[in-house]
């Protein structure tokens, strides 16, 4: 045993309490070094608890040991005494994977070089570099306070991580992300005029469940019901409290909640598509986070990002739907709310539990989004948390997704780190809330130069004002000086790097034939680049850098192909607009890009007959556009090698 491990043996050897954090609102002491899980409910951080029961008991006292000088050592260097509970947290989970592998909790041990080697060896190929990072930074910590004698450059570990890295969240394809939109759009335009009566229909179904169950166990005299009846009695109610919902529309009680928690799960999507909040973030907001300020709505809500794990009030510029959804999530659960919150005052008039722990409580149940199951494994219980599960899942089956060609080439446009995990014919592969968060960044970034009108096809929105609210989210912004989501931005911004760098990509490296009027430098660059033998024109990471300092910029359209002048205003991104006299000079189609305008040419083609047909004079002039804008396609199918019919339709009233 190490001499450090013996001064921390004595320093702690009274068990004392972790820290003064660790004291409840009134003073009072909560948690101590040894105790099984450390309770920092008064701080009102977004983590509660720290536990260690996890950890196998032979290095537990170790590693509460270290992490409880950690926690002192920063507190005392820190200019407000604060260290947060996600940190404590960091420390603990890194040290228990250290001694995993290694075998060993005496991390001082670490200064040794026999020892280190050991340690290296016990976990390569175990971690991914993002954890081998982590380690790297808690033994730095560990070393800056004096614990071991030993600093660790990044690169020392990374040589010893395996080949799994986390993946990227996904971005949906635009189709796909309009699909789920309007699905979730169309659950709280149905269920948010019966909101009240959602709330009404639960709450006598329960308390009909209740009247049962008591008249069931006093003519049995038992005190718990077998199996069998209690399935009975449970059908028995639920044809009885179905019928309390007949006006809703597919109405149906169940006492675990499901099919509320649905509806919430939906309203819950609705509004982070309409905001791009984090889960705690959305799980802040309620009927009255909705505001509208100088004609701009927004949401405001709790964000505990760096912010030392206390929360503080953020803005989101969002949509008049949103308060809809929050209203509805609100009033259809206040039914679960009065339950819950009539627990908790029983349990604190009881002292059952502590202030902190009831006012933690009452504040989550402010949420329009809160625990729906009042089946009888938890009814009547104190819970260590009241607000919404997703364990679950978003329940992606019921978004009925088949993937097209065209939207499963976008998908690994989109996100390279899930590159052939979405199929034709097949759904997306995994659907998160922060997956809707970075498809609504890069839904950000892909129509920032669009306008109204481009928006709404793309999406096709039924209601124009949507699409208005999509175009203007940064220029509202900035006009009315909100304060927004930084780190929304910022991963805005993330995402129009990496598109910048898979559509250069494409142009330089993955397109056999170009076209478009700024195609001409691109081709011969290449074919300078090919002739002198190389096999890659330009890397990946040599477009990064160009992307990344402003020296290349590229903006997607919606009608085909990139336009290489991201300050562009020409009205090239508007599909059905007739071909311009003058070429663009910065338009670059590729082979991908050519096929979707190939597919456009279609819709065209069609459009066309169908109002040509009808021999209405006053349509002259937009045929003449549509034939226009055909013939003008078919220049560039041939420039790509693509097949087709020539057009030849003539237009019947002229």
């Amino acid at each position: 045993m190490s001499n450090i491990l013996l001064k921390l043996q004595e320093e702690f050897d009274e068990n004392p309490f972790v820290s003064f954090v660790s004291f409840d609102s009134s003073g009072q002491g909560v948690s101590r070094v040894y105790d099984d899980t450390w309770d920092y409910t008064a701080r009102n951080e977004i983590l509660r608890t720290v536990s260690f029961t996890a950890i196998p008991e032979i290095h537990r006292a170790n590693i509460q040991r270290y992490v409880g000088k950690l926690l002192k050592y920063n507190m005392d260097k820190s200019v407000d005494n604060h260290v947060s509970v996600s940190l404590v947290q960091h420390w603990q989970v890194t040290l228990n994977r250290i001694s995993k592998y290694w075998g060993k909790s005496d991390f001082s041990l670490l200064s040794n070089n026999s020892e280190w080697r050991k340690f290296k060896s016990s976990i390569e190929g175990h971690y991914t570099k993002n954890t081998t990072d982590k380690i790297a930074v808690t033994i730095n910590n560990l070393n800056a306070a004096e614990l071991l004698d030993r600093y660790v450059k990044f690169s020392e570990l990374r040589v010893l991580a395996n080949d799994k890295e986390s993946k990227q969240y996904i971005a949906m394809p635009s189709t796909i992300h309009a699909k789920v939109l309007q699905r979730v759009i169309d659950t709280v335009e149905t269920y948010h005029p019966h909101r009240l009566e959602i709330s009404y229909a639960m709450s006598k179904g329960i308390k009909l469940r209740d009247s049962e169950l008591a008249n069931e166990l006093n003519k049995l005299h038992v005190s718990n019901l077998s199996v069998n009846k209690a399935t009975a009695l449970n059908k028995r109610v639920g044809r009885q409290a179905n019928k309390l919902g007949e006006a809703i529309p597919e109405y149906r009680f169940d006492q675990a909640g499901k099919w509320v928690n649905d509806i919430l799960k939906d309203c819950l999507m609705c509004v982070d598509l309409f905001s791009g909040a984090r889960k705690t973030e959305l799980l802040s907001f309620n009927h009255n986070s909705y505001h509208v300020i100088a004609g701009v709505p927004v949401l405001q809500g709790k964000t505990y990002k760096a912010n030392k794990g206390v929360a503080k009030t953020e803005t989101w510029v969002t949509h008049p739907l949103a308060l809809k959804a929050l209203e509805l999530a609100y009033d259809m659960t206040q039914y679960a709310r009065d339950i819950h919150k009539a627990v908790l005052n029983e349990a604190f008039d009881n002292g059952d539990i502590t202030k902190d722990a009831y006012q933690r409580g009452m504040r989550q149940l402010s949420s329009a989004f809160i625990a729906t199951n009042m089946g009888m494994e938890c009814y009547g219980k104190v819970r260590s948390a009241y607000l919404l599960q997703l364990s679950q899942g978003l329940n992606l089956d019921k978004f009925g997704i088949v993937a097209t060609q065209e939207e499963v080439d976008e998908f690994n446009f989109l996100n390279p780190d899930w590159y052939g995990e979405m199929a034709v014919g097949g759904s997306l592969p995994k659907l998160s809330l922060h997956d809707l968060r970075r498809s609504f960044a890069a839904f950000l970034v892909r129509n920032r130069l669009g306008n109204a009108q481009t928006i709404k096809y793309q999406f096709k929105h039924k209601n124009i004002n949507m699409s208005h609210w999509y175009a203007n989210y940064a220029q509202l912004a900035r006009a009315e000086d909100l304060l927004m989501d930084e780190s929304l931005m910022i991963e805005a911004n993330e995402a129009m790097e990496e598109l910048a760098v898979e559509a250069f990509d494409d142009i330089y490296n993955g397109s056999e034939n170009l076209s478009g009027g700024g195609s001409k430098d691109i081709m011969k660059e290449k074919e300078e680049r090919l002739g002198r033998g190389e096999t890659i024109v330009m890397s990946r990471e040599e477009i990064k850098v160009l992307v990344k300092n402003g020296s290349k910029s590229i903006v997607l359209l919606p009608t085909g192909g990139y336009c290489t002048n991201s300050e562009c205003e020409r009205l090239c991104s508007i599909e059905s607009f007739a071909a311009e006299d003058k070429p663009c000079s910065h338009l670059v189609i590729t082979d991908k890009s050519a096929k979707e305008m190939a597919a456009q040419r279609k819709r065209l083609i069609k459009a066309f007959t169908a109002m040509n047909d009808m021999g209405d004079y006053a349509y002259s002039r937009i045929l003449v556009g549509h034939k226009e804008k055909i013939l003008q396609l078919e220049q560039t199918l041939k420039s790509h090698k693509i097949s087709f019919e020539p057009f030849t339709q003539k237009i019947k009233v002229l």
